[in-house]
């Protein structure tokens, strides 16, 4: 299981951004995360075009499905929609990682249970001036 943002597991925080110019408030070869919505498709071409990382959160089957087609390389659910995203992920082999967005340590334990490819905690995101 992945494990981002917990005071135990060392990792590089992803970096929550709005337009691709926040994108140069980041440090290189970071993974930058935003919503999944219509308004931000042209974000995901924009990384996908100049090679950047980035995570989608997505809280529909749709937008899970599209996050994948995206080539996101992680999408974020929270509690009531990961173990669909993570049903989906499996069925269709997805190349993207499932992240639930958790809060407790509680969490890591529901997440496994399910199988959930990984969990990012709070801690896990630089919300910089977001």
């Amino acid at each position: 299981m992945i494990i981002l943002g917990h005071r135990f597991i060392e990792s590089e925080p992803f970096y929550l951004i709005k337009k691709s110019e926040d994108i140069v408030n980041t440090p290189s070869n970071s993974i930058v995360v935003f919503d999944f919505n219509e308004e931000n498709i042209a974000l995901c071409r924009y990384c996908k075009t100049n090679d950047v990382l980035f995570a989608l959160i997505a809280d529909k089957v749709e937008d899970i499905l599209f996050a994948n087609a995206l080539e996101a390389s992680y999408i974020i659910c929270d509690k009531a929609h990961a173990p669909k995203a993570q049903k989906l992920a499996d069925e269709y082999m997805f190349d993207a990682k499932i992240l639930l967005y958790g809060a407790y340590e509680t969490d890591l334990e529901w997440a496994a249970d399910l199988g959930i490819d990984g969990i990012l905690f709070e801690k896990g995101i630089d919300y910089g001036s977001c």
